[in-house]
């Protein structure tokens, strides 16, 4: 009779974690509660079911004439033209800032040596030798010069950050400024100016949008206070203004950020020095906001969600705390294992950990779990999208008319021809008139597209 009870256990054991491996609804994990019948039904509803995904292998039909492309991926900057194939662009900064890294390493080569001691050698100190591509040197955002070969962008590093230009007709790359803890993104130029806007991260939260010239030599911020101002981007016209989004920081006593509230439209006028609302409602977060040359507005609408500690959470966190305990003490295990045996209790060799694996990342102060959005999100083209079909991207009349263009819309650019191009996480797709969509290029994690 007990070892019935403690196949049973061990068995309800295996699907759970299967379960949360695989990223199962959560109405699973109470079907998995019930002895014997739970992970029977498990079995053959979704264990053994193979997920139905569209493998339309979509060719890239590259890019609409006359334009080019700039995007992000993983901290690294690729860009694409008609006259060239998809380089990604090397910085001759963040080489640099990786040569003295390595060359500091070295210098102290002797932590690393003895490694048939315990208490000595790469076990204890990490590695043999540096592992050049998890040293943090990330471009964060990019922009174009409309009307020659320059590409501007943020380039972060662990203690530092700065702006640099870079033209790639000749792979010159000049750097305007650089200072410590300097951290950006949402770079736009403006076509007759030439003045940069960018939204700058602080440590407890909140971002401002600051103004850069040219050069890089003058700066100002733009907006203050406690609230988050992203995505800023130039308006049409001669006049000096800009669209940017915005939310408030709600804290608590302590003054710790517990939360924020709906992401709203808001309109800047550097002349006049007067800032107006455009568009705002408790139930929508509008991002990223552009007016393009016909006069409309375009933004990418998603639902706003308050983060609350409901009920059912709560229920979760008690059945799943042995579990989660189990699998704390199993790892704290595999430490010692790997300190004193270098062999994990997993497999001989051990996971293969690598930069581009990444199960969850930020984008757009949304946590998204990639692993599963590559397993299980919606296909357009052939390619899986990284944001739910809820991130829609919109286009505003003046009377209030809206017309929903795309879903799964991560993130999007209208060029100064009137260009749509917009990325969902893993391809960049362009759109016509019919809103007919075509594959431009598959990547994986694409945070920020320009078009020029």
């Amino acid at each position: 009779m007990h070892l019935i009870v403690i196949t049973e256990i061990v068995v309800q054991l295996f699907f759970i974690n299967h379960a949360l491996r695989n990223n199962k609804p959560r109405h699973w994990l109470y079907i998995l509660l019930i002895p014997w019948a739970g992970f029977i039904i498990y079995f053959f509803t979704e264990f053994n079911r193979e997920e139905e995904k569209d493998n339309t292998q979509t060719q890239p039909v590259g890019l609409p004439a006359g334009c080019k492309l700039a995007y992000t991926s993983r901290g690294k900057l690729f860009h694409l033209s008609q006259n060239s194939p998809l380089e990604q662009i090397q910085s001759p900064f963040g080489q640099k800032i990786i040569d003295q890294t390595v060359r500091i390493h070295q210098k102290s080569e002797w932590k690393t040596k003895g490694s048939g001691s315990y208490f000595g050698g790469s076990v204890l100190w990490g590695v043999d030798q540096v592992k050049t591509d998890t040293i943090k040197v990330n471009i964060t955002s990019v922009t174009r010069c409309p009307d020659d070969s320059r590409l501007f962008y943020v380039l972060e590093t662990d203690s530092s950050g700065g702006l640099f230009e870079y033209d790639y007709s000749t792979n010159e790359e000049k750097r305007l400024f650089h200072k410590e803890r300097f951290i950006a993104k949402d770079l736009d130029i403006n076509r007759e100016t030439r003045e940069l806007v960018c939204s700058e991260q602080f440590s407890n939260g909140t971002s401002n949008i600051i103004l850069i010239s040219e050069d890089g030599k003058d700066r100002r911020e733009l907006t203050q206070g406690d609230s988050i101002d992203d995505c800023p981007s130039w308006m049409p016209g001669n006049e000096r203004r800009i669209l940017f989004q915005s939310a408030g920081v709600a804290r608590n006593q302590a003054g710790y950020a517990v939360g924020r509230g709906a992401t709203a439209v808001q309109a800047l006028d550097l002349d006049k020095n007067l800032m107006t609302t455009v568009l705002e409602d408790s139930r929508y977060d509008f991002l990223q906001p552009h007016i393009s040359v016909d006069g409309f507005l375009y933004y990418i609408r998603r639902p706003y969600e308050q983060n609350q500690y409901r009920p059912e959470t709560a229920v979760m966190d008690f059945l799943l705390f042995p579990f989660r305990l189990l699998r704390a003490v199993f790892h704290y295990l595999n430490f010692f294992s790997l300190v004193y045996s270098q062999k994990p209790l997993t497999t001989a060799s051990g996971p293969d950990i690598r930069g581009d694996d990444l199960k969850t990342i930020v984008l757009k102060g949304k946590v998204i779990n990639a692993e599963k959005a590559l397993n299980t999100g919606t296909r357009i083209l052939g390619v899986p999208s990284l944001v739910p079909s809820s991130w829609e991207l919109i286009r505003r009349e003046e009377n209030g008319n809206e017309e929903v263009l795309a879903k799964n819309v991560a993130a999007f650019d209208i060029g100064h021809n009137g260009t749509i191009i917009y990325s969902n996480g893993y391809g960049v797709f362009t759109l016509d008139n019919q809103k007919r969509q075509k594959l431009i290029v598959r990547d994986k994690l694409i945070e920020d597209v320009v078009i020029g």
